[in-house]
């Protein structure tokens, strides 16, 4: 069974991250692990079809926030560049992988009426 790209890209970056961050004890790096198990499990979970819609949002806001603690780590000298820029990569496949699947369930969702 091949895992869906989706599932591959997010333990993918999670893996990268927990590696690096795992074992830290300051805050940033312990943000960062928790953002990054959340992001797990929403996107298994949505893949799973359990409240599906608000686990892709979830997801999505979870990217967002890990860009910024991202960005603030390698700034603080706790993440390399190339750290860095492999991460933000894979958080922008993620992000449209989400928004392709967010698109993909509006349009197969039935207008509201007015």
């Amino acid at each position: 069974d091949t895992p869906a790209p989706l599932y591959a890209d997010t333990e993918l970056l999670c893996q990268l991250l927990l590696k690096h961050f795992g074992a830290a004890d300051r805050a940033l790096p312990q943000a960062i692990a928790k953002v990054c198990i959340q992001l797990l499990a929403d996107v298994v979970l949505a893949l799973r079809g359990v409240e599906r819609a608000l686990r892709i949002d979830r997801a999505d806001h979870a990217i967002i926030i890990l860009r910024a603690e991202l960005r603030l780590a390698q700034r603080l000298g706790l993440l390399s560049e190339g750290l860095l820029l492999r991460s933000l990569e894979l958080c922008d496949q993620l992000g449209r992988q989400l928004g392709g699947w967010r698109r993909s369930l509006a349009a197969k969702s039935p207008p509201l009426d007015s």
